[in-house]
């Protein structure tokens, strides 16, 4: 799998945003600088358990088969006996998942892959490093913001602040388009529903469809007229992720478009393993012509 077959557009425009603030790279050399990564790894790793084939493997063995799929190296994954339901991913020269006690007391099977292909989708999609970022400056206190502002200064921070919020945002429907291509946009609806907090005895009765529409009511205040861009701008201005409707509309939207299909109908090829004998590259069994190189399959089962 390749990023480009999942960044959402907001995704690829906040970030060529984000990265157009000349003093981006100055904050990102600063926070580095304190050993961010290192000292968030050593706490993870002397707090949080780490699971694996031996330990808790009813958890862990979600996470290899998501991987292989999408072609990305196996990262650490550590269980945070957190009552919250919430997962998260950091690192970056040690890239590792974190889920709390309560997401996996909350999620099983096919919902809890969900949550692991999410953060899977931000490692695929290189998001990694910027998250670290975003969270070092709203989520550490004021004493290490205040330590980058000392150089910097705060007029020239509060612009940043602004991109790195709405890239985050963004950066989170691409992972759910990710999260969706493992388990399915149905999956993730629930998913989402559940990481709002409604109560089991809502979820069992609700409308998942209606629920989704209502994130597209919202999304349309794009399309009118100034005020109501301005109403929805106020309304997303201090949030890390979008709302749970609008993160179900989008990801829905994705799974009937015609680059999803064609990125499963890819995968369903790689996974039959048949191949052209004259371009090597991989067909369906179906096929009467290779569609990459025109060669007439007389005998497609070969591989």
């Amino acid at each position: 799998m390749n990023a480009s077959d999942f960044i959402h557009p907001d995704d690829a425009a906040a970030l060529q945003a984000l990265k157009k603030i000349p003093i981006f790279p100055a904050v990102m050399e600063k926070v580095f600088q304190y050993g961010l990564d290192e000292i968030q790894w050593s706490e993870n790793v002397t707090m949080n358990l780490r699971l694996s084939d031996i330990q808790l493997p009813e958890i862990y063995k979600h996470l290899p088969p998501i991987c292989h799929k999408l072609g990305i190296q196996i990262p650490e994954l550590y269980l945070q006996m957190s009552p919250i339901p919430n997962a998260w991913t950091s690192g970056n020269n040690r890239v590792y998942i974190v889920v709390t006690l309560g997401l996996i007391k909350r999620f099983k099977d096919d919902e809890l892959i969900a949550v692991l292909a999410h953060e899977c989708g931000h490692i695929l999609c290189q998001h990694v490093l910027y998250s670290m970022l975003a969270n070092s400056l709203f989520n550490l206190g004021d004493v290490f913001v205040e330590s980058i502002m000392g150089q910097i200064g705060s007029v020239a921070m509060k612009p940043l602040k602004q991109a790195l919020m709405t890239w985050s945002r963004a950066s989170e429907l691409t992972a759910d388009r990710v999260a969706s291509f493992i388990t399915s946009a149905a999956t993730m609806t629930k998913v989402l529903a559940k990481l709002e907090g409604i109560p089991k005895t809502i979820l069992n009765e609700m409308d998942y469809g209606a629920w989704t529409l209502q994130g597209a009511d919202y999304e349309n205040l794009k399309n009118g007229n100034s005020w109501k861009k301005i109403i929805r701008y106020i309304a997303n201005t201090d949030l890390d992720h979008p709302y749970g409707p609008v993160r179900a509309y989008e990801v829905n939207q994705w799974e009937k478009s015609l680059q999803c299909q064609q990125l499963k109908n890819q995968v369903k090829l790689i996974e039959n393993g048949k191949t052209c004998p004259q371009c090597g590259n991989f067909i369906d069994e179906t096929w009467g012509f290779c569609k990459n190189c025109g060669n007439k399959l007389t005998n497609n089962k070969s591989s």
